[in-house]
């Protein structure tokens, strides 16, 4: 039970955690030459921007305003089709939820078909359909596509909001929100986008609250104001025939009426405010998330956009960006770092975004801006410019091939007021960006010196080095409301040791006269990872003896064992030997209880709070951090600290519900939390006493 040390790096390997190398190859054809074999060190000259022939769609409009593109494409019998309306957004205030709602309930049931019948015929047709509160989208074999369409179209244009499938969206929706709430991610999400867009409509968030007060009514209501051709546009693409289809769709949305205006005030602006942390204290939080925000002021009918895109992708758009090469390769602290501009005509924002261990989180906040501050300042090397033009330029060359983004380019250039060859001149205008653009569009459009960095994650671990940067802090709860500053850690009692601490773990767990009877233990627990069941079994005997084994898929996946003074380590029937420094540290454990350990080689460190609870914390020659219930004296939680393919990770276990077997108690419930997803163990054996040395073998 206590050397699930073993077994993670194994389950992290099945979950795909582990950060893969990234290859990156160029083709250079004929440019070797025009060189002189002795200018080998000059690079080499690039190809001018190709040529791009936009294929045109067709276009029409019905007589109630929606607007309809298509694009015929032959090679194989499937279309594609999406409906977006584009309202100007207004704010929803309490009847935020309504949208979300909306969107659970369409497809379930029209005036003519139920929901039922709706799904069977889907299903039938083997297509793919998902509607939501903006439009629908459509992927059928294009033979089915005419029934598909019509069968979409009477769901959207005909809903019949039924009472029962409310409630069951209603109550869904707010599970939702509760899960949510104990989410690092989304708490920073929820507070990044209420802060940074304040008033404007795009800053509502649902909560709880609204959404219990939110009737059917409202869902009608939001349905007939919004739900309307107006600003609508019909996309279709794939393998029909344009005389065809403007039939099918003239039969099936002619009759939609056309709404009266509906427009609410006038958009507000999205207010940036000289940089300063907006911190959202989650103190259950293993990971940080970092999120650095302020308004987008590029939009791509800007004779800028280009060369805001170049210097996006040098910045963070591409993985051999600066805040990617730098947080990620250079440090180890995170998988991935990005950033981006958005370009809504409505408001939009610049994010850069990344999640980092609590331990390197202030670290990480100042790196990352440094790196925006360095765009701003210095000039990019010619190098980097020109390899990101020539593989932006091969990927728009690439997904010129696909029809839907020849699609989405149509419904572009409308919704955006371009012009109409704005797709045919885009890489000339992407080749034509210089060093010196870079530098005068970051200047422009990035603002790191009026940047909200939207902090969720442990206050206590990285307030305390952020204030010593120099930043302004400020705190707010998972809903953005302002609220105090969290306590931070309290000062240790002088009179508190760490034998002390452990006589109150044995006293909790049975007794010390119980746990001096226990010579030995077995528990067995199992667990379901996306399907797969698990299978961990832990044996542990006096003075220090182990064996910690996964089973999964029903065959042997990882096995640890010593036996006192020698041991191997097999995961996946590849056996290697421990080493020396191994079995030396494995020799000194305490085994069957290795938080006697702690008398010796555990300090400790702190006072904690999570769950609403105080902790001790001793951390051990290792690094470990084990967690102390000042209450119960129980163990509630491991931190390791370890490194996977020289990146450091921090992974917490927790260990829940303690149960009595044979006069002791050890954890019912083991909880492993992997970043990607929550791994529990359940106990489903354990005994004591009851193991040899043949045991461990």
């Amino acid at each position: 039970m206590k050397k699930l040390a073993y077994i993670l790096p194994v389950i992290l390997l099945l979950l795909n955690t582990s950060c893969g190398s990234t290859r990156q190859t160029t083709k250079i054809e004929n440019q070797s030459k025009a060189m002189q074999t002795d200018d080998i060190n000059q690079m080499p000259q690039s190809d001018p921007a190709p040529a791009i022939k936009f294929q045109k769609p067709e276009v029409f409009k019905l007589n109630n305003g929606l607007t309809v593109i298509v694009v015929e494409n032959h090679k194989l019998p499937r279309v594609n089709a999406s409906l977006r309306i584009d309202n100007q957004p207004i704010r929803l205030r309490d009847k935020k939820g309504s949208d979300d709602l909306l969107s659970a309930l369409l497809g379930t049931g029209s005036e003519k078909v139920s929901k039922d019948e709706f799904n069977k015929k889907i299903d039938f047709y083997g297509a793919n359909v998902n509607l939501y509160d903006g439009g629908f989208r459509i992927n059928s074999l294009s033979k089915f596509f005419p029934e598909i369409l019509k069968l979409t179209a009477d769901q959207v244009l005909h809903p019949k909001f039924v009472r029962e499938e409310f409630i069951k969206a209603q109550e869904k929706i707010i599970e939702s929100l509760k899960t949510a709430e104990k989410s690092t991610p989304a708490a920073a999400d929820r507070v990044m986008k209420k802060l940074a867009y304040g008033q404007h409509p795009f800053g509502e968030i649902s909560t709880i609250d609204n959404l219990k007060k939110i009737s059917l009514s409202d869902v009608e209501d939001y349905y007939k104001r919004n739900f309307t051709p107006n600003h609508a546009y019909l996309i279709v693409v794939g393998d029909i025939s344009l005389d065809k289809i403007k039939d099918v769709i003239n039969a099936n949305f002619g009759s939609w009426t056309k709404a009266p205006q509906v427009r609410g005030a006038a958009i507000p602006s999205i207010i940036n405010v000289p940089t300063e942390v907006d911190f959202v204290h989650m103190p259950n939080a293993e990971q940080t998330e970092i999120k650095v925000v302020h308004r987008s002021d590029i939009r791509k009918n800007n004779p800028d956009y280009q060369k805001v895109l170049l210097m996006n992708a040098i910045l963070g758009g591409d993985f051999n960006s600066y805040l990617n090469m730098t947080l990620r390769e250079k440090h180890g602290w995170t998988y991935g770092a990005r950033s981006s501009f958005g370009t809504n005509k409505y408001g939009s924002l610049f994010k850069a975004s990344t999640s980092v261990r609590n331990a390197v989180a202030d670290s990480a906040i100042v790196v990352t801006m440094a790196q925006l501050n360095k765009i701003v300042n210095e000039k990019v090397d010619p190098k980097v410019l020109n390899n990101n033009k020539q593989k932006y330029m091969g990927n728009f060359v690439l997904q010129m091939e696909k029809p839907a983004t020849i699609a989405q380019q149509a419904y572009s250039i409308f919704v955006n007021n371009l012009p109409d060859d704005y797709y045919e001149t885009f890489l000339q205008k992407i080749d034509a960006v210089t060093v010196d653009d870079i530098q005068e569009v970051a200047k422009k459009y990035l603002h790191p010196d009026q940047a909200r960095i939207v902090v969720a994650g442990n206050a206590k671990t990285t307030a305390p080095g952020l204030e010593k940067a120099g930043y302004r802090i400020k705190y707010f709860d998972k809903y953005g409301n302002p609220t105090k500053p969290p306590k931070m850690n309290q000062a240790l009692p002088q009179d508190v040791t760490v034998q002390m601490l452990i006589d109150h773990f044995i006293s909790a767990i049975g007794g010390k006269d119980k746990v001096n009877q226990i010579k030995s233990k077995e528990a067995i627990y199992e667990a379901k990872m996306q399907g797969t069941l698990l299978k961990m079994t832990n044996k542990a005997m006096s003075p220090n003896k182990f064996s910690s084994q996964t089973e999964a898929m029903g065959m042997v996946f990882s096995k640890e064992v010593f036996d006192g003074q020698k041991g191997y380590r097999m995961i996946r029937g590849q056996k290697q030997d421990l080493k020396p420094e191994e079995i030396k540290k494995y020799q000194n454990q305490t085994q069957p209880f290795t938080e006697f350990g702690l008398i010796k080689n555990g300090k400790l460190a702190r006072m904690d709070n999570f769950d609403g609870n105080d902790y001790y914390v001793i951390v051990d020659s290792e690094g470990t951090e084990h967690f102390f219930n000042v209450k119960t004296g129980l163990k509630d939680k491991i931190v390791q600290h370890r490194k996977v393919q020289g990146r450091e990770m921090t992974q917490p276990i927790y260990l829940k519900e303690y149960k009595e077997v044979n006069g002791i108690k050890i954890p019912s419930k083991i909880v492993i939390a992997t970043g990607v997803q929550n791994i529990e163990f359940n106990l489903i054996d354990a005994k004591t006493n009851n193991l040899t040395a043949d045991d461990f073998k």
